[in-house]
Protein backbone atom coordinates (compact mmCIF):
# COMPACT_ATOMS: atom_id res chain seq x y z
CA UNK A 1 0.00 0.00 0.00
CA UNK A 2 2.83 2.41 1.00
CA UNK A 3 4.60 1.70 -2.26
CA UNK A 4 1.93 2.61 -4.30
CA UNK A 5 1.30 5.72 -2.15
CA UNK A 6 5.04 6.81 -3.35
CA UNK A 7 4.18 5.83 -7.19
CA UNK A 8 1.21 8.64 -7.05
CA UNK A 9 3.34 11.03 -5.68
CA UNK A 10 5.90 10.38 -8.58
CA UNK A 11 3.04 11.15 -10.45
CA UNK A 12 2.07 13.80 -9.00
CA UNK A 13 5.32 15.51 -8.68
CA UNK A 14 5.50 15.49 -12.68
CA UNK A 15 2.97 17.97 -12.74
CA UNK A 16 2.95 20.54 -9.59
CA UNK A 17 6.60 22.00 -10.70
CA UNK A 18 6.89 24.28 -13.73
CA UNK A 19 9.43 22.64 -16.82
CA UNK A 20 11.39 25.80 -15.40
CA UNK A 21 12.07 24.46 -12.35
CA UNK A 22 14.29 21.24 -13.64
CA UNK A 23 16.76 21.00 -11.40
CA UNK A 24 14.54 21.13 -8.22
CA UNK A 25 12.31 19.01 -10.50
CA UNK A 26 14.85 16.15 -11.06
CA UNK A 27 16.01 16.39 -7.14
CA UNK A 28 13.08 15.71 -6.05
CA UNK A 29 12.37 12.55 -8.60
CA UNK A 30 15.91 11.37 -7.08
CA UNK A 31 14.61 11.57 -3.70
CA UNK A 32 11.14 9.63 -4.07
CA UNK A 33 13.36 6.84 -6.11
CA UNK A 34 15.14 6.55 -3.57
CA UNK A 35 12.32 6.20 -0.73
CA UNK A 36 11.13 3.93 -3.23
CA UNK A 37 14.09 1.24 -3.22
CA UNK A 38 14.36 2.06 0.39
CA UNK A 39 10.86 1.06 0.79
CA UNK A 40 11.31 -1.74 -1.57
CA UNK A 41 14.33 -3.39 0.61
CA UNK A 42 12.65 -3.38 3.37
CA UNK A 43 9.35 -4.88 3.17
CA UNK A 44 8.86 -8.63 3.42
CA UNK A 45 8.80 -10.50 0.17
CA UNK A 46 9.16 -14.23 -0.96
CA UNK A 47 12.69 -14.92 -2.33
CA UNK A 48 11.23 -18.16 -4.22
CA UNK A 49 8.02 -20.18 -4.66
CA UNK A 50 7.35 -22.89 -2.40
CA UNK A 51 7.58 -26.11 -4.38
CA UNK A 52 4.99 -29.31 -4.96
CA UNK A 53 6.13 -32.07 -2.57
CA UNK A 54 4.91 -35.67 -3.45
CA UNK A 55 5.62 -38.05 -0.54
CA UNK A 56 4.52 -41.76 0.01
CA UNK A 57 1.89 -42.17 3.18
CA UNK A 58 3.98 -42.87 6.45
CA UNK A 59 6.98 -40.60 5.28
CA UNK A 60 7.78 -37.07 6.13
CA UNK A 61 7.22 -33.90 4.50
CA UNK A 62 8.86 -30.44 4.15
CA UNK A 63 7.57 -27.77 2.89
CA UNK A 64 10.20 -24.42 2.84
CA UNK A 65 8.64 -20.85 2.64
CA UNK A 66 11.83 -18.26 1.87
CA UNK A 67 11.09 -14.57 3.17
CA UNK A 68 13.66 -12.16 2.89
CA UNK A 69 13.38 -8.34 5.16
CA UNK A 70 10.94 -10.37 7.46
CA UNK A 71 11.32 -7.40 10.26
CA UNK A 72 8.89 -7.07 12.94
CA UNK A 73 6.37 -9.24 10.90
CA UNK A 74 4.96 -13.02 11.51
CA UNK A 75 5.23 -16.09 9.25
CA UNK A 76 1.79 -18.41 9.51
CA UNK A 77 1.36 -21.57 7.90
CA UNK A 78 -2.35 -22.71 6.76
CA UNK A 79 -3.69 -25.99 5.62
CA UNK A 80 -6.65 -24.39 3.09
CA UNK A 81 -8.21 -27.77 2.11
CA UNK A 82 -8.59 -28.18 6.19
CA UNK A 83 -8.79 -24.74 7.22
CA UNK A 84 -6.76 -24.74 9.55
CA UNK A 85 -4.13 -22.35 10.92
CA UNK A 86 -0.67 -24.49 11.60
CA UNK A 87 1.60 -22.92 12.50
CA UNK A 88 2.34 -18.77 13.82
CA UNK A 89 5.87 -17.78 13.76
CA UNK A 90 7.88 -20.67 16.24
CA UNK A 91 4.35 -21.65 17.63
CA UNK A 92 2.47 -24.50 16.68
CA UNK A 93 -1.10 -24.18 16.91
CA UNK A 94 -2.21 -27.18 15.45
CA UNK A 95 -3.43 -30.30 17.84
CA UNK A 96 -2.42 -32.34 15.38
CA UNK A 97 1.20 -33.68 16.58
CA UNK A 98 2.52 -34.49 13.61
CA UNK A 99 3.03 -30.79 12.60
CA UNK A 100 6.30 -28.71 13.71
CA UNK A 101 8.24 -25.15 12.40
CA UNK A 102 11.83 -24.74 12.27
CA UNK A 103 13.28 -21.12 11.09
CA UNK A 104 17.58 -21.19 9.51
CA UNK A 105 18.61 -19.07 7.07
CA UNK A 106 15.09 -16.77 6.16
CA UNK A 107 13.66 -20.07 5.41
CA UNK A 108 10.46 -21.21 7.72
CA UNK A 109 10.58 -25.00 7.27
CA UNK A 110 6.58 -26.69 7.85
CA UNK A 111 7.52 -30.42 8.89
CA UNK A 112 4.65 -32.86 8.41
CA UNK A 113 5.80 -36.39 10.02
CA UNK A 114 4.00 -39.61 8.77
CA UNK A 115 2.18 -38.01 6.65
CA UNK A 116 -1.44 -39.38 6.15
CA UNK A 117 -3.69 -39.05 2.98
CA UNK A 118 -5.73 -36.07 5.19
CA UNK A 119 -2.44 -34.18 4.63
CA UNK A 120 -2.86 -33.88 0.83
CA UNK A 121 -3.86 -30.44 -0.14
CA UNK A 122 -3.05 -26.85 -0.28
CA UNK A 123 -0.72 -25.15 2.05
CA UNK A 124 -0.40 -21.29 2.70
CA UNK A 125 2.33 -19.60 3.71
CA UNK A 126 1.50 -15.60 4.75
CA UNK A 127 2.70 -13.08 5.85
CA UNK A 128 0.81 -10.44 8.23
CA UNK A 129 1.91 -7.17 6.89
CA UNK A 130 -0.73 -4.74 5.10
CA UNK A 131 -2.17 -6.25 2.78
CA UNK A 132 -1.05 -9.39 3.70
CA UNK A 133 1.27 -11.85 1.30
CA UNK A 134 0.96 -15.14 0.68
CA UNK A 135 2.25 -17.68 -1.35
CA UNK A 136 0.97 -21.91 -2.01
CA UNK A 137 2.16 -24.93 -2.57
CA UNK A 138 0.96 -28.16 -2.94
CA UNK A 139 1.18 -31.94 -0.58
CA UNK A 140 0.63 -34.79 -2.56
CA UNK A 141 0.30 -38.00 -0.99
CA UNK A 142 0.78 -41.07 -2.33
CA UNK A 143 -0.54 -44.72 -1.37
CA UNK A 144 0.69 -47.76 -3.13
CA UNK A 145 -1.96 -50.41 -4.35
CA UNK A 146 -3.84 -52.81 -2.42
CA UNK A 147 -5.58 -55.70 -3.52
CA UNK A 148 -9.35 -55.98 -1.75
CA UNK A 149 -9.79 -59.74 -1.05
CA UNK A 150 -13.23 -59.34 -0.15
CA UNK A 151 -13.95 -57.74 -3.39
CA UNK A 152 -12.01 -59.91 -5.73
CA UNK A 153 -12.58 -63.54 -6.88
CA UNK A 154 -10.98 -66.35 -4.32
CA UNK A 155 -7.58 -67.78 -4.87
CA UNK A 156 -8.88 -70.78 -6.13
CA UNK A 157 -12.40 -70.52 -8.04
CA UNK A 158 -14.31 -73.65 -10.59
CA UNK A 159 -16.44 -73.77 -13.48
CA UNK A 160 -17.61 -76.19 -15.45
CA UNK A 161 -16.09 -76.95 -19.71
CA UNK A 162 -17.85 -74.62 -22.11
CA UNK A 163 -18.93 -72.29 -19.50
CA UNK A 164 -18.43 -69.05 -18.53
CA UNK A 165 -16.97 -67.31 -15.82
CA UNK A 166 -15.47 -63.73 -14.64
CA UNK A 167 -12.92 -62.89 -12.59
CA UNK A 168 -12.90 -59.93 -10.60
CA UNK A 169 -9.53 -58.09 -8.88
CA UNK A 170 -10.36 -55.31 -6.92
CA UNK A 171 -7.02 -52.33 -5.66
CA UNK A 172 -7.16 -49.18 -3.85
CA UNK A 173 -3.92 -46.87 -3.30
CA UNK A 174 -3.79 -43.51 -4.99
CA UNK A 175 -3.41 -42.62 -7.72
CA UNK A 176 -5.88 -45.14 -8.69
CA UNK A 177 -4.68 -48.63 -9.20
CA UNK A 178 -4.57 -49.93 -12.68
CA UNK A 179 -5.13 -53.74 -13.18
CA UNK A 180 -3.58 -56.14 -15.33
CA UNK A 181 -4.13 -59.65 -15.86
CA UNK A 182 -1.95 -62.41 -16.97
CA UNK A 183 -1.16 -66.75 -16.77
CA UNK A 184 1.10 -67.48 -14.98
CA UNK A 185 2.81 -69.96 -17.49
CA UNK A 186 2.84 -66.90 -20.17
CA UNK A 187 -0.01 -68.30 -22.48
CA UNK A 188 -2.24 -66.25 -24.04
CA UNK A 189 -5.85 -65.47 -22.82
CA UNK A 190 -8.87 -65.81 -24.76
CA UNK A 191 -11.04 -63.19 -24.30
CA UNK A 192 -14.35 -61.71 -26.38
CA UNK A 193 -14.93 -65.23 -27.49
CA UNK A 194 -11.80 -64.91 -30.34
CA UNK A 195 -9.18 -62.71 -29.17
CA UNK A 196 -6.03 -63.69 -27.68
CA UNK A 197 -3.64 -61.50 -25.63
CA UNK A 198 -0.98 -61.89 -23.46
CA UNK A 199 -1.98 -59.04 -21.02
CA UNK A 200 -5.42 -58.17 -20.60
CA UNK A 201 -6.32 -54.36 -18.66
CA UNK A 202 -9.72 -54.46 -16.61
CA UNK A 203 -10.76 -55.29 -13.32
CA UNK A 204 -12.69 -57.98 -14.32
CA UNK A 205 -11.57 -61.16 -16.57
CA UNK A 206 -14.44 -62.37 -18.39
CA UNK A 207 -13.79 -65.85 -19.68
CA UNK A 208 -16.41 -67.78 -22.38
CA UNK A 209 -16.95 -71.09 -22.83
CA UNK A 210 -13.85 -71.77 -21.16
CA UNK A 211 -12.09 -75.05 -22.10
CA UNK A 212 -9.51 -77.32 -20.49
CA UNK A 213 -6.81 -75.88 -22.21
CA UNK A 214 -7.70 -72.47 -20.27
CA UNK A 215 -7.00 -73.81 -16.35
CA UNK A 216 -4.34 -73.29 -14.46
CA UNK A 217 -2.80 -70.08 -12.68
CA UNK A 218 -3.76 -66.53 -13.40
CA UNK A 219 -1.93 -63.43 -11.76
CA UNK A 220 -3.84 -60.31 -11.27
CA UNK A 221 -1.31 -57.38 -10.67
CA UNK A 222 -2.15 -53.70 -10.21
CA UNK A 223 0.01 -50.74 -10.05
CA UNK A 224 -0.12 -47.22 -9.69
CA UNK A 225 3.66 -45.89 -10.16
CA UNK A 226 3.86 -46.00 -5.94
CA UNK A 227 6.13 -49.05 -5.52
CA UNK A 228 5.46 -51.28 -5.01
CA UNK A 229 3.19 -52.92 -7.07
CA UNK A 230 0.86 -56.00 -5.69
CA UNK A 231 -0.56 -58.68 -7.25
CA UNK A 232 -2.82 -61.95 -6.78
CA UNK A 233 -2.45 -65.84 -7.53
CA UNK A 234 -6.27 -67.03 -8.55
CA UNK A 235 -6.11 -70.91 -9.89
CA UNK A 236 -8.94 -71.60 -12.32
CA UNK A 237 -9.72 -75.03 -11.71
CA UNK A 238 -12.15 -76.60 -15.25
CA UNK A 239 -14.84 -79.39 -14.71
CA UNK A 240 -14.13 -81.75 -17.54
CA UNK A 241 -17.34 -82.53 -19.26
CA UNK A 242 -16.10 -86.55 -21.52
CA UNK A 243 -18.08 -88.14 -24.37
CA UNK A 244 -19.80 -90.35 -22.74
CA UNK A 245 -22.34 -87.94 -20.77
CA UNK A 246 -20.48 -87.55 -17.39
CA UNK A 247 -19.00 -85.20 -15.53
CA UNK A 248 -15.76 -84.97 -13.49
CA UNK A 249 -12.34 -83.53 -12.97
CA UNK A 250 -11.68 -87.15 -11.18
CA UNK A 251 -11.34 -90.14 -13.69
CA UNK A 252 -9.28 -93.79 -13.40
CA UNK A 253 -9.47 -97.28 -15.56
CA UNK A 254 -10.60 -100.13 -14.19
CA UNK A 255 -10.86 -103.79 -15.23
CA UNK A 256 -12.90 -106.85 -14.38
CA UNK A 257 -12.32 -110.31 -14.52
CA UNK A 258 -16.08 -112.11 -15.66
CA UNK A 259 -15.98 -116.21 -15.49
CA UNK A 260 -18.79 -118.17 -17.63
CA UNK A 261 -19.18 -121.62 -17.89
CA UNK A 262 -20.38 -123.65 -20.89
CA UNK A 263 -23.49 -125.78 -21.18
CA UNK A 264 -23.46 -129.28 -21.33
CA UNK A 265 -20.64 -129.63 -18.54
CA UNK A 266 -17.89 -127.68 -21.27
CA UNK A 267 -15.27 -126.00 -19.96
CA UNK A 268 -15.63 -122.67 -18.70
CA UNK A 269 -14.66 -119.06 -19.89
CA UNK A 270 -13.57 -115.87 -19.17
CA UNK A 271 -12.98 -112.73 -20.49
CA UNK A 272 -12.21 -108.68 -19.33
CA UNK A 273 -14.62 -105.58 -18.45
CA UNK A 274 -12.36 -102.69 -19.43
CA UNK A 275 -13.54 -99.00 -19.15
CA UNK A 276 -13.23 -95.72 -17.56
CA UNK A 277 -14.67 -94.32 -14.34
CA UNK A 278 -16.02 -91.17 -14.32
CA UNK A 279 -17.91 -89.70 -10.53
CA UNK A 280 -20.26 -91.94 -9.98
CA UNK A 281 -20.73 -93.60 -13.60
CA UNK A 282 -18.74 -96.13 -15.51
CA UNK A 283 -18.54 -96.63 -19.00
CA UNK A 284 -16.94 -100.09 -19.83
CA UNK A 285 -15.70 -101.76 -23.23
CA UNK A 286 -15.34 -105.90 -23.62
CA UNK A 287 -11.78 -106.91 -24.35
Amino acid sequence: MFILTVIKLLLIALNIFPSRFTNRRIMFLIYMTNLVTHVMMDEPRFAQPIPNVTVAVGRDANLPCVVEHLGGYKVAWIHIDRQMILTIHRHVISRIPRYSITYTDNTWLLHVNQAHQDDRGYYMCQVNTNPMISQVGYLQVVVPPNILDIESTPSSVAVRENQNINMTCRADGFPAPKIIWRREDGEEITVEKKKKVLVYDADVLPLTKVSRNEMGAYLCIATNGVPPSVSKRIILDVDLANDLGAESTCWRPIRHRCNHRLPHGGASQSHYLLGIQFGDGVAEQKV
